[in-house]
């Protein structure tokens, strides 16, 4: 809804966790994203519930690209989701909201050496994601005679 109350959606919705969306508006103008926190700790938990009742170790990863605001991350940490990052920044935003690089899932395509080296030292799983990467890898398990945590993505050109 716009701050006239006009469009298709106007009517949607009137309140997010009782707060009224006219209100909502006049503290903090419009357009705004509201996340409703309840709504995002009943889709965890919903989600875990789903795959716990058929897999018995179950672990969910909140994705930072997705949203990296403090309080959406912090919902779903709270929760027990562990963080899946893909940049430095990310990295980054993760250790400064206190989550342990054991906690964090280091993705993304490319990866400077000294982010691989921080994130091994760290213990935070890698996904491989190229070849240039799994050679910095080994180097660097070679060099510290380290076993590394690591996922790898394959590509298969199929079909």
């Amino acid at each position: 809804m716009n701050a006239q109350a006009h469009g298709q959606s106007a009517n949607a919705c009137e309140a997010i966790d009782g707060v009224a969306v006219s209100d909502l508006i006049k503290q903090h103008g419009s357009p705004l994203y509201v996340f409703s926190e309840s709504n995002l700790r009943e889709s965890y938990r919903e989600l875990h519930k789903a795959f716990s009742s058929r897999y018995a170790d179950v672990q969910l990863a909140w994705s930072y690209k997705t949203n990296y605001l403090k309080a959406i991350c912090a919902v779903f940490h709270q929760e027990g989701a562990i963080a899946e990052v893909v940049s430095d920044f990310e990295y980054e935003k993760a250790r400064a909201m206190g989550i342990p690089g054991s906690d964090i899932i280091f993705n993304g395509p490319y990866k400077q050496p000294e982010a691989l080296e921080r994130a091994v030292n760290e213990g935070a799983k890698i996904q491989i994601d190229n070849m240039d990467e799994l050679l910095n890898l080994i180097h660097i398990a070679e060099q510290k005679q380290q076993i590394i945590n690591v996922a790898i993505r394959i590509y298969m050109d199929s079909g």
